[in-house]
């Protein structure tokens, strides 16, 4: 038996963002996994490095200073399997969320079925949906080959064809598909993936075997009433992988690599699934990064994720204002703003992803956005969970019992409380809900190892790798403004009976630590609900923050106007976090005047070009400079970068846009 087999394995565990790689060692601890040490660092994909290895030496090597166990190789290879000297680890798994999303071309006999099957089958993958062909879309052979050609596919998706059915029309769509292949002349050729009628899958390795890397999944609608994703999911991951190893030096990752580079959001979709499975309860997470929103649900023994790459707080701050519109950025601003304004805070966080606010103005905008974009992934959301639940769709959001954040614009505020009402007020929560956030990435890292070492991820799972905040009961219905609403009976385990009313429109924290429970019980007044109940008694855990009772209402009564939420937004604020209320200044409620500054224009003109070029994918660390500082003093040394990387027009652009952006920032 080997000395790793002994050890049952320790593990290093990597994702790469778009803004920072985060590292987390993890390793038996008396006979059960732990997170035992962590780094984080400034993502080295993207331009000027070009070289993600370099942002993960930085990462480990903070890890290595803590626990003083080294990991990689002088030319900065993982060291594996775990040596006598505690050196290296037996499991290197990693995940990414970097770079652009995999222009795909969707084919299928019917948009309804099998096309509509497809779509859900990419949820877990980072895709743009650039074209979809079909038999009932009417073009000829001709006008399919073109709109392929024209679409400059990463990827060609092809189902269609129940099991023992069709074959014939499914052979024509892939023969459009195939002409289209051999017109495309340069670069790189797209990959293919099938997933349709198995009896088909031969006959498309003969087809496709010679032109394109081909990657064949079990059928995604084997019969009208039944659907099977997780093989295509499977084989997504790997088609990721592949596209993942000719860019920014994940060439050399995904060898060193168990499972190769597997999307980040594919972590969410299983972990929450194990989470839902464990429980038997209803789970959801959302990720607002830097440039994706990611949101898992598990709801009724299924889980769904959404996936949007034009939802996030930095390179796609200028997108989701496209997205959500400036109406809904404003209703969570308390105080008078023009369009301009809101337009020019989201170009500079798309020229400088990982900046923090500066100002309260800048604050409350940043968490604006944050609130738009977790609501526009609800709202996208919600016909699948109604279809779930067999209910007809309305403005409240399902009951979860566990909330998860992650991201920084969630993790960083810089107060849990706050974090917990940002959570809250985005997702609507209903009933009577725990919150955690995710400050490490540990769900994105474990999604990888889920394949390799399931036992490690629920154990890692049930430590405290995630932040317990606590737990949060929230009424239902419109209650009276300055009334009890809320009435509370706390008893603590050592026998402390506590009593309290909340009153409509307010929120109410009693502190319960971490690891402690208590006998909540919330009686709630005439046409408001709990989970609709009118009372409700349970066991329930505290956190950092406690136990949260929020007597504001559902759908939440914001104010309509500056003045209106410019009373209420701080007071809710005071409410969570025990701090005084911020103040608002007269002036901040008067009319702002409309201006449009030559700056504004060259960074919207500047931001244009980016998008046209494949999108931004530098940023600056959005914390901890000083531990990047300290990374930066000790690089470890690297191996010259792969040598075939491809030739594509993001990479290209790379140098042009950033002079463009330093030529930018000088003025």
């Amino acid at each position: 038996m080997s000395v790793s087999e002994q050890r049952s394995g320790s593990i290093l565990a990597v994702d790469f963002g778009n803004v920072q790689t985060r590292a987390l060692l993890i390793d038996l601890v008396d006979g059960v996994y732990r997170l035992v040490a962590r780094g984080e660092t400034r993502t080295t994909a993207g331009f000027p490095a070009n070289d993600a290895r370099l942002g993960l030496n930085r990462a480990v090597e903070q890890i290595t200073s803590v626990t003083g166990r080294k990991l990689l190789t002088n030319d900065g290879k993982v060291i594996s399997p775990e040596q006598n000297d505690r050196s290296g680890v037996d499991y290197f798994v990693t995940t990414a969320s970097t770079g652009r999303t995999m222009r795909t071309v969707l084919v299928g006999l019917v948009p309804d079925v099998s096309i509509a099957s497809a779509r859900r089958a990419l949820a877990g993958t980072y895709v743009e949906i650039v074209e979809s062909l079909s038999l009932e879309d009417g073009r000829s052979l001709e006008d399919n080959v073109n709109a392929i050609v024209g679409s400059r596919p990463d990827l060609i998706f092809i189902t269609g064809g129940m099991e023992g059915g069709a074959e014939e029309p499914v052979l024509r769509l892939a023969h459009a598909v195939q002409q289209a292949l051999r017109l495309i002349k340069g670069g790189r050729k797209p990959a293919i993936l099938y997933a349709g009628n198995s009896a088909l899958s031969q006959s498309m390795r003969d087809m496709f075997g010679t032109l394109a890397t081909m990657f064949i999944a079990p059928n995604v609608r084997p019969t009208l009433d039944e659907e099977e994703l997780e093989g295509a999911q499977a084989q997504l991951a790997l088609v990721y992988n592949d596209q993942q190893a000719k860019r920014g030096g994940f060439g050399a990752l995904t060898r060193m690599s168990r499972n190769g580079v597997l999307p980040t959001a594919q972590s969410y979709n299983l972990i929450v699934d194990y989470l839902g499975q464990a429980t038997g309860e209803n789970v959801i997470a959302v990720d607002i990064g830097s440039a994706v929103g990611i949101l898992s649900a598990y709801i009724d023994k299924r889980v769904t994720t959404a996936i949007r790459t034009d939802i996030g707080l930095g390179h796609s701050a200028d997108s989701l204002l496209n997205v959500v519109g400036e109406a809904n950025i404003k209703r969570w601003l308390p105080f008078v703003t023009t369009s301009n304004q809101i337009r020019h805070y989201a170009l500079n966080k798309a020229l400088v992803p990982g900046s923090i606010p500066e100002t309260i103005k800048g604050t409350f905008l940043e968490h604006a956005f944050l609130r738009a974009g977790i609501d526009t992934l609800v709202e996208a959301s919600r016909p699948i969970w109604s279809k779930q639940l067999g209910t007809t769709q309305n403005a409240l959001t399902p009951h979860f019992n566990t909330i998860i954040g992650a991201g920084a614009g969630l993790t960083q505020t810089g107060s849990a409380a706050f974090g917990a009402l940002l959570l809250t007020d985005a997702l609507q929560a209903t009933g009577v809900a725990r919150v955690q956030l995710d400050e490490f990435g540990v769900v994105a890292a474990l999604g990888s190892l889920a394949y390799a070492n399931p036992e490690a991820v629920v154990q890692v799972l049930e430590s405290s790798s995630l932040e317990m905040l606590g737990t949060v009961f929230s009424v239902s219905g419109v209650p009276a403004l300055n009334r009890p609403v809320m009435h509370v009976r706390i008893k603590t385990s050592d026998g402390q009976v506590i009593k309290h009313h909340v009153s409509g429109g307010h929120l109410w924290v009693y502190p319960l630590d971490i690891g402690k429970t208590a006998t909540v019980d919330v009686s709630v007044g005439r046409g408001l609900n709990i989970g609709g109940k009118g009372r409700v008694k349970v066991t329930a855990e505290g956190g950092t923050v406690g136990l949260i009772f929020d007597g504001r209402g559902r759908p939440l009564p914001l104010a309509l106007d500056a003045q209106g939420l410019a009373a209420q937004l701080p007071m809710w604020i005071a409410e969570v976090t025990g701090n005084p209320p911020i103040a608002i200044a007269d002036e901040w409620l008067t009319e702002a005047k409309e201006e449009t500054s030559a700056l504004e224009m060259e960074a919207e003109d500047t931001i244009r070009k980016a998008k046209q070029r494949g999108g931004l994918f530098g940023g600056g660390s959005r914390r901890k400079p000083e531990a990047d500082a300290k990374a930066k003093g000790k690089k470890a040394a690297l191996p010259e970068p792969d040598l075939d990387l491809p030739d594509d027009e993001v990479d290209d652009s790379k140098a042009a846009i950033q002079n463009e952006l330093d030529d930018l920032r000088r003025r």
